[in-house]
């Protein structure tokens, strides 16, 4: 089922959806609000798919894995292109 909604934005908005058209990002505007929207209850989902004990436990999970590595972003930018995978 197809909705036609009116939306109004404001202009910082409205042009940077009109800029992402420009650029060909999007067919169109209504194109990047759909998308926009996707988007948006893409994250609803997720945040409803996440309660605050499974939030405890990955915290904790991460915490005890010990401390991350640190490296400069010039690092992580050769190890990227190296294809490097750590598991």
């Amino acid at each position: 089922m197809v909705r036609t909604v009116q939306v109004t934005l404001p202009e910082e908005l409205d042009a940077e959806v009109a800029a992402a058209v420009d650029a060909g990002e999007y067919a169109s505007a209504g194109d990047a609000i759909a998308a926009a929207v996707a988007a948006w209850s893409a994250g609803r989902r997720l945040d409803d798919s996440l309660d605050a004990a499974e939030l405890r436990r990955l915290w904790r999970e991460g915490v005890e894995s010990g401390p991350g590595r640190s490296m400069s972003i010039d690092d992580i930018k050769q190890e990227a292109r190296r294809g490097f995978v750590r598991e």
